[in-house]
């Protein structure tokens, strides 16, 4: 797959994004707005990444921006299900340091 893909779902109270794909600096600037859109309009946001294939900087930096956005509105935001070539990149990087990070989607 090239690109990315976004899809949206609801699982119980939580407004689900799923990304599939590649986030780039392509396509960060789509799945930030995503996530700004998320975080204005429902309280608790689970993002599925258990199919991206790839992630960079600035995908990194959009998780990063989303997570601070919620926090700041007071609102609950995860990073669920990270493939295991994300979950290492979250791990070199720090950045799972900085995110609410599980290994599945809340219920």
């Amino acid at each position: 797959m090239t690109g990315m893909r976004l899809a949206t779902d609801t699982r119980g109270d939580w407004h689900v994004i799923n990304v599939q794909g590649r986030v780039d600096s392509v396509t960060a600037s789509e799945l930030t707005a995503a996530l700004l859109a998320a975080v204005t309009n429902h309280s608790q946001i689970a993002v599925d990444c258990s199919t991206v294939e790839y992630i960079s900087s600035a995908g990194l930096a959009s998780l990063i921006e989303g997570a601070r956005a919620a926090r700041n509105a007071d609102k609950q935001f995860r990073v669920c299900s990270p493939s295991p070539r994300v979950r290492r990149v979250f791990e070199i990087s720090g950045v799972s340091n900085l995110l609410d990070i599980h290994e599945g989607l809340p219920c």
